[in-house]
């Protein structure tokens, strides 16, 4: 692989729609947009109007190929993952700072911006916070069993951390 293949400018949602499309070798954006929308993470947006733009702008940065594969009145594209789009994608999913960085986490951001609210607030913040994350949080029906352990992993590890700082404010 070239590794002066620049991904500047690549955003974790394109990043993510290379691979959806790379897993299945071809796929078309409504199969994209089905995945992203089933997705647990609402940090991903599976509207059309996100998608489809999305789809089509990796097209024309030539990371997508597409050809018409329509077979009826309705339209249909099949894209696929260029031989560029592919060492993008590689860049993209060894790229090490960028996933190790503290990223989007909304929970993180608040317990960061926790001390704006007063002791109550937060108390009555944290107690929801630990119920909710108590609950089960099913992954998708589709899930592959790498991505069910993923998910049960990092559920888990949000209730620990979340856990932790309890714990750091409670000795305060």
């Amino acid at each position: 692989m070239n590794r002066n293949v620049k991904i500047d400018g690549l955003t974790e949602m394109e990043g993510a729609v290379l691979a959806v499309i790379s897993r299945q070798l071809s796929a078309t954006a409504y199969y994209v947009k089905e995945e992203f929308r089933q997705s647990p993470s609402d940090f991903w947006s599976g509207s059309a109007g996100a998608v489809y733009p999305l789809v089509k702008r990796l097209e024309a940065r030539g990371l997508l190929s597409s050809e018409d594969e329509s077979d009826g009145a309705r339209p249909k594209r099949l894209f696929r993952v260029t031989d560029v789009g592919h060492e993008v994608l590689v860049s993209w999913l060894t790229d090490v700072d960028r996933a190790c960085s503290v990223g989007y986490d909304p929970l993180r951001t608040r317990l960061f911006f926790s001390e704006l609210l007063d002791a109550g607030q937060l108390e009555d913040f944290l107690s929801e916070a630990s119920e909710c994350l108590s609950k089960d949080s099913p992954p998708p029906a589709s899930a592959s069993p790498l991505a069910l352990l993923l998910h049960e992993t990092w559920v888990s590890l949000r209730r620990e951390s979340l856990n932790a700082f309890m714990r750091v404010c409670s000795k305060k």
